[in-house]
């Protein structure tokens, strides 16, 4: 079984590697333009050697306008799920090693070391914790939002603070590394979640190859 479960991985990691060659490729043609008011075959994210991808003719067919609206709703929630992928691989790589001080839940005398790290975390944080993380969440919905007329994922508050000029060539290059780095993440971190299932739980085993 062991063998069968490492040929099933092995298969898998080489599918997602495939799929995700594009995210290492530079993004020329997208540096030189603007990341709004483009055909979708020629904005960020249209990387080689793939280029644009949509199979399934979701940007021309999709219910919420034009194929540019269309475009741009999607690229918003591609962009949104890439930065919580990112901070979940980073999350998951950091509680290998490193867990906070101090109780989770005090009335249930749950500490924050008790909870495990991966998938397992979903059985041991109590309803209520789930309840507050759902409400932050939702408040972070209502509140803020996409600032009209700009590039997708954009609410204003920069990149870490720190704004960077429209259309700006640093700004451009900054937009094609998140897209990039969005995709391998949300490979990365079902890759995360695949693993720890085919090694009945045991969480990022792989590590070990590394002693």
């Amino acid at each position: 079984h062991y063998i069968i479960n490492m040929a099933r991985l092995s298969t898998a990691i080489a599918l997602c590697l495939a799929a995700s060659a594009s995210a290492f490729a530079p993004a020329q043609q997208a540096a030189q333009t603007s990341a709004l008011n483009l055909a979708p075959e020629k904005s960020i994210g249209a990387q080689a050697p793939i280029g644009f991808f949509d199979p399934l003719g979701f940007v021309k067919n999709g219910p919420y306008g034009s194929p540019e609206e269309n475009f741009e709703h999607y690229r918003g929630v591609e962009v949104k799920h890439g930065r919580i992928a990112m901070a979940a691989v980073v999350g998951m790589l950091t509680q290998q090693t490193t867990r906070f001080e101090g109780f989770l839940a005090p009335s249930s005398d749950l500490k924050f070391s008790d909870v495990p790290n991966g998938l397992g975390a979903l059985k041991a944080v109590p309803l209520e914790g789930w309840a507050q993380m759902a409400v932050l969440i939702g408040a972070h919905e209502m509140l803020i939002k996409q600032r009209p007329g700009k590039a997708p994922g954009d609410f204003g508050t920069g990149y870490f603070g720190v704004s960077l000029d429209d259309q700006s060539s640093k700004q451009l290059s900054a937009l094609s590394a998140e897209v990039s780095n969005g995709r391998l993440a949300m490979l990365g971190i079902l890759g995360m979640f695949a693993s720890e299932i085919v090694h009945n739980g045991e969480v990022l085993a792989e590590t070990k190859l590394f002693g």
